[in-house]
């Protein structure tokens, strides 16, 4: 019953668009839905109001597509997300917050959800996939992986988005792969293994 609640959220997320996109989660971090906590996963749209609560050891990082804002919130208490922002509701989480250009935070959140809510936003305009936007894309990418901290995943999910709108299948692939090998075991890039194998199935039919 959780499972399909958190799915029904995801499906009222896209119909009434989202302010937040997951990006990494781990520890209690719960929402609620129809009065029951359901489970909060990576990569999953969160709306403007949603109530999101950390238990012991929680933790959640967000970004904000309109404003470029990534947010890393720790410890118990609740989160209320904004249009553009997150606010503290209970508690006293912290935050760590890192400003994005908007096109790329823009960029990450056109990932797609890993259940089956998110074919309903496979269709889409590609970008070109021509040297310059892939010149362009890389030399962003290594940018975001000189600043991050070891565990912040959002050089990744960027990456891979951009190789998605441009329709590189093969290479998209490609580094599906090595991800899950050069991270096994983690949360996000599994997450992020299901999600675009979902997607490119989806677009193979």
């Amino acid at each position: 019953m959780l499972a399909s609640g958190f799915t029904l959220v995801s499906a009222i997320a896209q119909a009434q668009s989202p302010v937040a996109m997951v990006l990494d989660v781990s520890g209690d971090v719960t929402l609620a839905v129809q009065g029951k906590p359901v489970k909060v996963e990576p990569f999953s749209r969160l709306l403007d109001g949603d109530r999101v609560k950390l238990g012991r050891d929680a933790k959640i990082s967000l970004v904000y597509p309109r404003s470029g804002r990534q947010e890393n919130w720790t410890g118990v208490g609740a989160v209320l997300t904004g249009d553009s922002e997150s606010t503290t509701a209970t508690g006293s989480p912290s935050v760590e917050v890192k400003q994005l250009p908007t096109y790329v935070a823009k960029q990450m959140a056109r990932t797609p959800v890993s259940d089956t809510s998110g074919k309903a936003g496979m269709v889409r305009m590609r970008a070109i996939a021509s040297p310059e936007n892939l010149d362009k894309l890389e030399k962003q990418v290594a940018q975001m992986r000189a600043e991050a901290v070891p565990n912040d995943r959002a050089p990744e999910v960027y990456w891979l988005a951009g190789l998605n709108e441009m329709g590189m299948t093969d290479r998209l692939k490609e580094e599906l792969e090595r991800l899950q090998k050069a991270y096994p075991g983690d949360g996000s890039i599994n997450a992020l293994v299901k999600a675009y194998a979902r997607s490119l199935n989806n677009e193979a039919h």
